[in-house]
């Protein structure tokens, strides 16, 4: 079967967001403005995950062939819905019988084995095909402007400026760059960046950093709902520390749930955090505010709700 609306967000996901119909509001950031929608029509696009035409053999040019990627996400999503239903069976059972002290949620192993679908959340979504896509953007431009100095010193500027540096096999090759064009070339370099994340899965670099971290699972218990968007994991930096995944003090943020979220923080900064990794905690309305104005900050273009409340951020 040809699968044509491909989610870069599950959709088992996002109804941990929704109404029993699994409807929910989306807020888009561009044209300022809020509306009810489907979870199967938001997060999504078509072919998204489906490698481009114009790099592709012949014989390989079949959707059901192309769509490799999609049929090994669609896998992955069936047992990380199964894995994020019981985290969050664990969280209400704690919150209805008020064992935040006394019952963790995840042990280190646990830890271990849901990093690698955290992972490919953060790779997989459109927010970072269009920073690879940035980054090629920046490639070309840069040859563009050596091709421009070339023309007007006639000398060899890639020589003169790189003389000793070898082909790498991990360069970007700037001649398929160009003859394929950036958007084709963006998307098959982001495919083949989920495959390897798909492959490598609990060895992967960014898993082992994420199950290092200290994990506090925050528990909802106010009329304000955490929100979700088109990029769901973000980060909340440690005073100006930097963003990155190991910066000192960073905190990771990824909403499971209205009622739910899974905070990832630093371990050398937060290490009096250490006795209670994998345990949960209840949220303030201001932290639940907090997480939230970070999803809108941080989406690509869509923040989601299971209340249309956007406008809390404007008070």
């Amino acid at each position: 079967m040809i699968v044509k609306q491909q989610h870069f967000v599950p959709q088992c996901y996002l109804k941990n967001f929704a109404n029993e119909e699994h409807r929910l509001f989306v807020w888009d950031k561009i044209k300022k403005v809020s509306y009810p929608s489907h979870v199967k029509n938001i997060a999504q696009e078509r072919y998204f995950n489906d490698f481009p035409d114009s790099l592709l053999p012949d014989e390989l040019r079949d959707k059901t062939k192309s769509q490799v990627i999609e049929n090994d996400l669609s896998k992955v999503e069936s047992r990380f819905g199964e894995f994020l239903a019981q985290i969050i069976d664990c969280l209400e059972e704690i919150e209805k019988k008020n064992l935040f002290d006394s019952l963790g949620v995840l042990d280190k192993e646990a830890k271990k084995n849901f990093s690698p679908f955290l992972t490919l959340q953060i790779v997989r979504t459109n927010m970072f095909r269009q920073k690879i896509k940035g980054l090629f953007q920046s490639a070309y431009n840069l040859k563009t402007r050596l091709d421009e100095a070339l023309l007007r010193n006639k000398n060899n500027i890639e020589e003169i400026i790189f003389p000793d540096i070898e082909n790498s096999t991990n360069s970007i090759e700037l001649d398929d760059l160009i003859n394929v064009g950036i958007e084709d070339y963006s998307i098959m370099q982001h495919l083949l960046h989920i495959s390897n994340v798909l492959d490598q899965g609990l060895d992967s670099e960014i898993s082992t950093i994420l199950s290092g971290h200290i994990w506090l699972f925050g528990i909802n218990s106010t009329s304000i709902p955490l929100w979700t968007s088109d990029n769901p994991i973000v980060i909340k930096q440690h005073q100006n520390f930097g963003t990155g995944l190991t910066s000192h003090g960073v905190q990771i943020a990824y909403p499971i749930s209205s009622k739910h979220i899974l905070i990832m923080f630093e371990s050398d900064c937060w290490y009096k955090l250490k006795t209670y990794d994998g345990m949960s905690a209840s949220l303030s309305e201001n932290y639940v505010k907090e997480y939230n104005k970070l999803q809108m900050i941080q989406c690509c273009r869509q923040a989601y709700s299971s209340e249309k409340n956007f406008d809390l951020l404007r008070t």
